[in-house]
């Protein structure tokens, strides 16, 4: 989390037709001559993918110990979700900034869409079947939960990724690379990803220390 941080803080922003061979990070906006459509919204966009969720409860038979150290078994009320479908599409796309375009190779990249569609329904709502599939889960509720993210098309995006010359013209391409530390595209903002790197770092770092710190103070209060 630190090390990306420091990239993506210390790495310049360059415009597209200034790309280098090698890592680059570009800002602008997603461009396509025949976008996707989403399956949920039905937006234009480059990239989606979407998850059905239905709901289920049921009543269960578990065994515990009681007080006494017997083991007995009890009736408890369980209920939860299950995907029932999930699907994720991209499309190669241009990033469009007020120099020029590139072409962006997602396959490959960690991917930050933004949410663009949540419902939750029941059996009485067309969308129901009409988006999910017709058959049920067991011990289901009825209710089902739709959710898709997606990067919209003519939306703005970051990329931080490694550029390399195309084979079909005299032009540069940014796609995955094994020589490459991070391959990210976010629709997220350079400053609040540099912030959720740094918060994420500060985080795992407090949480890491605790065992430590703890053990410290037991052998302290054991006079070790």
């Amino acid at each position: 989390a630190r090390k990306r941080q420091r990239l993506i803080s210390d790495l310049p922003t360059s415009k597209t037709t200034g790309v280098f061979v090698g890592l680059n990070e570009i800002k602008g906006q997603t461009r396509s001559a025949a976008p996707l459509t989403s399956y949920l919204a039905e937006t234009a966009c480059v990239y989606y993918r979407y998850t059905i969720e239905e709901r289920w409860s049921r009543w269960e038979t578990e065994t515990y110990t009681d007080s006494n150290g017997d083991r007995k078994t009890r009736r408890v009320h369980k209920s939860g979700w299950s995907t029932v479908e999930q699907q994720e599409e991209m499309q190669a796309f241009e990033l469009e900034d007020d120099h020029g375009r590139i072409r962006i190779l997602p396959s490959g990249a960690n991917i930050e869409p933004e949410k663009i569609y949540h419902q939750r329904c029941g059996k009485g709502n067309p969308l129901y079947y009409g988006k999910g599939p017709a058959r049920s889960i067991m011990d289901s509720d009825g209710i089902r939960q739709f959710t898709e993210y997606a990067i919209p098309l003519n939306d703005t995006l970051y990329i931080l990724g490694d550029a390399r010359e195309r084979s079909d013209m005299v032009a540069a391409e940014i796609a995955s690379s094994k020589h490459a530390p991070y391959f990210l595209i976010s629709t997220r903002s350079e400053e609040t990803i540099v912030s959720g790197k740094a918060a994420k770092f500060w985080g795992l770092s407090l949480l890491g220390a605790v065992p430590p710190g703890a053990t410290l103070g037991f052998i302290q209060s054991q006079g070790g």
